[in-house]
């Protein structure tokens, strides 16, 4: 198998980093990878945004891969990507196998925001995966910015062999007081005493509200796409869900799943317009 250099992916994009770190966090193929940016365009982000990355593969030819930044805006013009490697995935497998002092070239910074502008109301965060990326860069910023706003992460990760940067999430929670973190394992050991299924099975009976909160979805599409579907017939307006697929994009929800992940939420305080929608059936 040909395998895809640095120098095949530099002669193709405009722009122009240095690899200063490449380490792998998982057994299970979760990377970061560090980069300085060593051309001479302005270079600032925000989180949310993503870097894109192609190449050339022998077999599906042509691939671009966009990432989530994961480190926090910075004016060092550095930035990291949280990536997880696959077999079937060319930009990925490149990725990994960058040395420091590699040149690579890249898009962007491209996308759209996750900053809030009301501190009062609180974030609720739901990453699948690599998802966790640009809530990390958020989180980073908030703490930076002593920021008051309350802010609840919920992770969701198959296995125990797929946790990583709690050092960090940590850290998070110790000097950010108004954070705090949750993993949620859908194929979780015997031992584990964290948060047992997927997100949309262990949220919904955590949140005693959803009035006046913001809802950040990211990673998995078919989570997204569940996830706010159910938001949606509780009452959420879809101005306040925030949503960031990485694959599965077209996803599309059974109403049955959807029902399902309804009735698993706790929460009363916001009028649902499907049962609006329901009432009024029934009384005609």
């Amino acid at each position: 198998m040909q395998v895809i250099t640095a120098e095949d992916n530099a002669t193709r994009l405009p722009r122009r980093a240095m690899v200063t770190g490449n380490r792998g966090l998982t057994i299970t193929g979760t990377i970061l990878a560090s980069f300085r940016v060593i051309d001479d365009e302005p270079f600032s982000f925000e989180p949310g945004e993503y870097i894109a990355i192609d190449c050339l593969d022998p077999v599906k030819e042509y691939c671009r891969s966009p990432y989530c930044i994961f480190s926090p805006p910075n004016e060092d013009r550095t930035f990291e990507l949280l990536v997880r490697v696959v077999a079937d995935g060319p930009v990925s497998l490149f990725l990994s196998r960058l040395k420091t002092g590699d040149v690579i070239g890249f898009r962007g910074p491209i996308g759209k925001s996750m900053l809030v502008q009301n501190d009062d109301e609180e974030s609720i965060l739901l990453a699948t995966g690599v998802g966790i990326s640009p809530f990390h860069s958020l989180l980073h910023l908030l703490r930076t910015n002593s920021s008051r706003q309350p802010v609840s992460l919920y992770w969701g990760l198959r296995m125990e062999q797929d946790i990583c940067l709690v050092e960090s999430l940590e850290e998070l929670a110790l000097l950010y007081p108004n954070f705090r973190y949750f993993i949620s394992l859908s194929e979780p050991p015997d031992h584990w005493k964290g948060l047992r299924g997927r997100l949309t099975e262990t949220v919904p009976p955590l949140l005693k509200t959803l009035r006046k909160k913001h809802f950040y979805l990211c990673g998995n599409g078919a989570m997204i796409a569940e996830m706010a579907a159910a938001l949606g017939e509780m009452g959420v307006p879809r101005t306040l869900i925030f949503e960031e697929s990485f694959f599965n994009h077209k996803y599309k929800p059974r109403p049955a799943d959807v029902q399902r992940i309804r009735e698993r939420f706790i929460a009363t305080d916001l009028v649902s317009p499907f049962d609006r929608l329901k009432e009024l059936v029934e009384n005609h």
